[in-house]
């Protein structure tokens, strides 16, 4: 079979564009270190790295979930922190001016510092965080405390998912940290800001035995306090456990995902050198090949 000078040049041109080829193909995956650069290099790879990046990203709205958590949880913590020392502080009050070493005019001073913590004690149940009163159940757009310390809010329970199938309450139902339920009232007991109402009014009408009795329902309201601070403490650690599992799955997760999509640097560097090696040895060939003689003419 006569070999034509076009079948010659056909055939040279193949053999360049092919060694081409291989050495751009070898070149994106050193550039990008990624060993799928489309669907057809590898249909099944292709296919595991789009769950692990779905994976991936659920994994990372759910780690936002739990910050998210957590920063309302510290906010709604740190009010009951201080909701406890100005309770605290109140207490001591009490007990120091339910002497008769004190006057009239010393309880009525007292008095004025009792006001101020009314008044933070009630701004501190009107916390925020993000916007929203963290004591306030659904009715998070309003203040959930009044000026006269009647609670407001409602009793919703706010759920956020943390995981797949994981729901987690974030808020505390606070009615019941602000107001006495109807057990709490037969055995006369009221809200926390009308106890320390009553502790206002026994020491600017110089009266023993409203002192008294806003000692034993400061008391009250404090350990109430207190106990929902360990709740608000149980639910973090939880949510704060679930973070860290969160965290440990998505590694577990980009580990198989690098293992798919990722190249080995010195095998994509090895394969780099030679493709190179091979195309600048089928140039050289080429142009030897493709050389002009007498012999091209007598074809």
């Amino acid at each position: 079979m006569r070999v034509s000078e076009r079948m010659r040049y056909g055939q040279v041109e193949k053999r360049v564009e092919g060694a081409k080829d291989q050495n751009a193909q070898a070149l994106d995956r050193l550039s990008s270190q990624k060993e799928i650069q489309k669907l057809s290099d590898n249909p099944v790879g292709a296919t595991q790295i789009i769950r692990f990046r779905d994976s991936i990203e659920d994994l990372r709205q759910y780690q936002k979930n739990v910050d998210y958590s957590k920063g309302y949880l510290e906010s709604t913590e740190g009010a009951l922190s201080r909701m406890a020392d100005n309770l605290i502080r109140a207490k001591e009050l009490a007990i120091s001016m339910n002497n008769d070493t004190n006057d009239s005019s010393s309880r009525s001073a007292t008095g004025r510092e009792v006001r101020e913590i009314i008044e933070e004690i009630v701004q501190l149940g009107n916390s925020q965080f993000s916007g929203k009163y963290v004591f306030g159940g659904f009715r998070n757009q309003t203040p959930p405390i009044s000026n006269d310390g009647d609670y407001l809010g409602d009793d919703g329970a706010i759920y956020v998912q943390m995981s797949p199938g994981n729901f987690r309450q974030v808020n505390l139902q606070a009615r019941s940290l602000f107001e006495s339920s109807p057990t709490e009232r037969e055995k006369g007991h009221f809200n926390m800001i009308h106890s320390l109402d009553l502790l206002h009014e026994g020491l600017t009408t110089n009266n023993k035995d409203m002192l008294q009795k806003s000692l034993s329902e400061i008391d009250f309201h404090l350990d109430k306090t207190t106990s929902y601070q360990a709740t608000v403490g149980g639910i973090w650690n939880a949510i704060n456990d679930t973070g860290d599992r969160l965290g440990s799955e998505e590694v577990l997760q980009r580990t198989k995902l690098s293992k798919v999509q990722d190249t080995d640097f010195y095998d994509a560097s090895s394969e780099f050198r030679r493709t190179e090696v091979v195309l600048q040895g089928t140039m050289m060939a080429s142009t030897k090949l493709l050389q002009p003689s007498l012999l091209n003419f007598l074809q």
